[in-house]
């Protein structure tokens, strides 16, 4: 009985024991911060996406007054991504079931910021790659790309030594799993890739057909790496290269072979002759898709929604298309869909230059021409002698108003432009850009100026991308709306 009993007990004990041992989740992610000099600092834990190369955020978190903080995430499979702490960029390699600290580091290497647990060798590796990295895209104050291609030949050698050394210790590290070294060296091939194909691109204009680059560098900028196992991953570096080559390998050739064509005949035809271009390429399946998906998002962020951009996506869903594609495209879509013609435009507001404040709903009732601007801006400058001309062609039409908002960060600069003559007419408004809660820039999408915005005189969106004032197409544009109106 006896016997009995002291067993009895030695399993109560086993089992309260083990019941109180936290048992590890193997699908969720972990990453602890003990970092006492960041106390309150905001972490952002990210990965990318591939077809935009924007990142997708996994997890964030708040630093509390001892610099303690924790992000958890689950994760359907391993992926590179990278922590934003302070300015700090963190590379990592993440694993469902990772437990991951980072911690101050005594050495001050990387910012001082250690990583502990699990991956800790692997990422190491990475932030070495990326300090590394970091040193070869300048040279004697220049960027790489404006250095002669010997001297670039002579840089590169230097580069790829340093890399390849980093691979070599990484390969004498304990407990790397095989596939998870293969991996990481091939990293390191995409990076060289990435760093030539840079060169080649901003050296020689992104023109592939230059006579005057070296054969080598030829060779590597024309012939695109396929790797779907760093797709599936999310390798940063692979997304750039592929972003890059649509530029270059595709818009590049299209450009010079609609040159030679009948520019009436592809008056919204852009994107089927595009799409039909990518179709009639060289390339694998798995390139093909991805430069279809690509080419969609790509007009879709240029030219903002129209109906053949929409026909374009219903018949590339016909083939089979990865879930990423659908999801990224259908989620780029949702994002301009509040653009799209017919819908109100987004109100938004800024004050004249005494003062006065003045918003997009007042002009309501006319037809109205944006014009986004900055005084920094020498293309956005370079339009106004034509917008000049167009303001003179409707002057004293009051069924249409002239729209300028600036985006300068230095409201007086602007406002000592204002009475140069070489400034068009019309009605002009400043908006500052940071923390307004109805800003231009970001209410319709901006990634670049100048821009042209066409809103009817119901105030619903006609263009978000309308033809600049010096286009062939503007005039006739404006006065068959006037006629409608």
């Amino acid at each position: 009985m006896l016997h009995l009993f002291k067993i009895s007990v030695l399993s109560l004990l086993l089992y309260l024991g083990l019941s109180g041992c936290e048992k590890k989740d193997d699908g969720k992610i972990k990453i602890t911060f003990r970092l006492n000099k960041a106390k309150g600092a905001g972490a952002v834990l990210v990965t990318y996406n591939m077809l935009s190369l924007d990142t997708l955020l996994l997890g964030k978190s708040t630093l509390d007054s001892n610099g303690f903080g924790i992000i958890e995430t689950r994760i359907e499979k391993p992926v590179f991504g990278h922590v934003n702490l302070q300015d700090t960029y963190i590379p990592l390699y993440l694993k469902a079931g990772d437990e991951i600290v980072l911690e101050a580091d005594a050495s001050k290497i990387g910012g001082g910021i250690k990583v502990t647990g699990d991956g800790f060798v692997i990422s190491r590796f990475l932030r070495n790659i990326q300090k590394v990295t970091q040193n070869y895209y300048n040279h004697n104050a220049k960027a790489i790309w404006q250095i002669e291609p010997a001297e670039f030949a002579s840089i590169f050698k230097l580069y790829q030594n340093e890399l390849y050394k980093e691979a070599e210790r990484l390969e004498k590290e304990e407990g790397i799993a095989p596939e998870e070294l293969d991996l990481m060296k091939k990293k390191v091939e995409m990076v060289l890739y990435e760093y030539q194909q840079h060169y080649v691109n901003n050296h020689y204009s992104y023109d592939l057909d230059d006579p005057t680059i070296p054969a080598d560098l030829k060779k590597v900028a024309t012939t695109l790496p396929v790797d779907s196992v760093f797709f599936d991953k999310n390798s940063y570096d692979y997304g750039q290269i592929l972003s890059s080559y649509l530029i270059s390998g595709i818009h590049g050739p299209l450009g010079k072979l609609t040159d030679k064509m009948n520019q009436d005949s592809l008056d919204g035809h852009w994107l089927e002759v595009s799409d039909d271009f990518i179709q009639k390429m060289t390339l694998s399946p798995f390139l093909k898709r991805h430069f279809r998906a690509a080419n969609i998002n790509y007009w879709l962020r240029m030219d903002g929604l129209s109906p053949e951009i929409a026909k374009l996506r219903e018949d590339f869903y016909k083939t089979p298309v990865s879930p990423v594609y659908r999801k990224t495209l259908d989620q780029s879509f949702a994002k301009w869909e509040p653009l799209a013609p017919g819908k109100p435009a987004p109100n938004f507001t800024g004050t004249t230059a005494d003062g006065k404040p003045i918003s997009l709903s007042s002009l309501k009732g006319k037809l109205v021409y944006v014009d986004v601007w900055a005084t920094w801006c020498g293309p956005c400058r370079d339009e106004f002698p034509h917008s000049k001309k167009l303001v003179k062609e409707f002057e004293g039409n009051d069924k249409i108003a002239f729209l300028y908002v600036s985006t300068d960060s230095n409201i007086d600069t602007w406002k000592k432009l204002l009475p140069d003559k070489s400034v068009p007419a019309g009605i002009h408004l400043h908006q500052k850009q940071d923390g307004q809660p109805d800003a231009i820039w970001e209410k319709y999408h901006l990634w670049g100026i100048p821009r042209y915005i066409l809103i009817d005189a119901e105030g619903k969106m006609l263009k978000t991308h309308a033809p600049r004032p010096s286009s062939d197409d503007i005039l006739p544009l404006l006065k068959g709306y006037l006629k409608e109106s």
